[in-house]
């Protein structure tokens, strides 16, 4: 599927940037951010999302929206975090560094703020916590719901 080069180049942990390329001077560009442990596979898992795995609701939706654009004509194309190495409060940042996951995190972030501040559609999804693990207890069978409930008024309690 993806030939050598790409392999031996860009199977390393990334920063990346999904594009859908303006068609009309001034059109918002649609744009999604993410960090991978491997960027080939993360790009493999957009253009054949698995159905039911975890993250697979993400893969889905972005092959959704990139296939509908394509479809009408549209580019989208790849963006890799090209940086050098800096440091911030003792801790050094480097491409090199990139296979711990707190620093692509930290260098994710900054590229949605520069993305918000410039206006473009991003696709990223913000996930509320508290909605998340509301949808995960109602997912709980009765007696592990109960478990929980009872774990976390005993914490209260000790809190309190």
């Amino acid at each position: 599927m993806f030939s050598r080069y790409l392999r031996e180049h860009y199977s390393v942990p990334a920063v990346y940037r999904w594009r859908v390329l303006q068609v009309q001077p001034g059109e918002r560009e649609t744009v999604y951010i993410g960090e991978a442990e491997d960027l080939i596979r993360r790009i493999q898992r957009v253009r054949t999302p698995a159905r039911g795995s975890k993250g697979g609701e993400t893969n889905r939706r972005l092959k959704q929206i990139f296939d509908e654009k394509i479809s009408s004509g549209r580019t989208v194309v790849l963006d890799v975090a090209d940086f050098e190495p800096f440091e911030i409060n003792g801790v050094s940042f480097s491409s090199n560094e990139l296979e711990d996951r707190f620093k692509r995190r930290a260098l994710e972030n900054p590229v949605l703020s520069f993305a918000q501040a410039e206006k473009q559609e991003i696709l990223n999804k913000v996930v509320d916590p508290v909605r998340k693990a509301v949808k995960a207890l109602q997912r709980l069978p009765r007696s592990q719901l109960r478990e929980v409930v009872a774990a976390l008024q005993q914490k209260v309690g000790k809190a309190g």
